[in-house]
């Protein structure tokens, strides 16, 4: 069991000493007396990644900045090219289903839901004001139970007939 630091083991992986430290702090990386044993934390961190990881580019061995290419260059264009045609296909769709009326602009649905809720809210805080008087002279309390279930009805009838 060969021990190395924590600075020494990013270094050899190709990553930041941060993200060592943050893989042991989360306690996916065990420290053994202050270092880390490389396969125990490789092993340790291949069995809680995500199986997506390994579609990833594995990091480079040689830490060398690599210069610019004509391949290289060629290949950096046509990943840009490809992401700005799938963004271009993305918002066409969605330009589609906006005029085909599957979306809708969320302010507009927030609008309109703030000015029924506050159509609800005058509506019935308007009932004692109508119905106080009419109340005050019921003495059935079926009576006044039917007065206002039917105050209630109008207010929201005139909510659902709203375009």
């Amino acid at each position: 069991m060969t021990l190395i630091s924590q600075s020494e083991f990013a270094k050899r992986q190709g990553w930041s000493r941060q993200y060592v430290a943050k893989l042991v702090k989360s306690g996916k990386i065990r420290l053994h007396k202050g270092k880390v044993n490389p396969d125990e934390a490789l092993k340790a961190i291949q069995a809680q990644s995500e199986p997506s990881t390994v579609l990833r580019k594995p990091a480079s061995q040689d830490h060398l900045p690599v210069a610019p290419t004509d391949s290289r260059q060629a290949v950096d264009f046509v990943t840009a090219r490809t992401m700005r045609e799938a963004f271009r296909a993305k918002m066409a769709r969605m330009e589609y289903e906006e005029k085909a009326g599957k979306l809708t602009d969320a302010a507009k649905v927030r609008d309109d839901a703030f000015r029924a809720g506050r159509m609800l809210r005058d509506a019935l805080l308007g009932i004692p004001d109508r119905l106080a008087d009419v109340l005050a002279a019921e003495e059935d309390s079926l009576a006044v139970r039917q007065l206002l279930e039917n105050e209630i009805e109008q207010a929201l009838e005139k909510l659902a007939n709203i375009d």
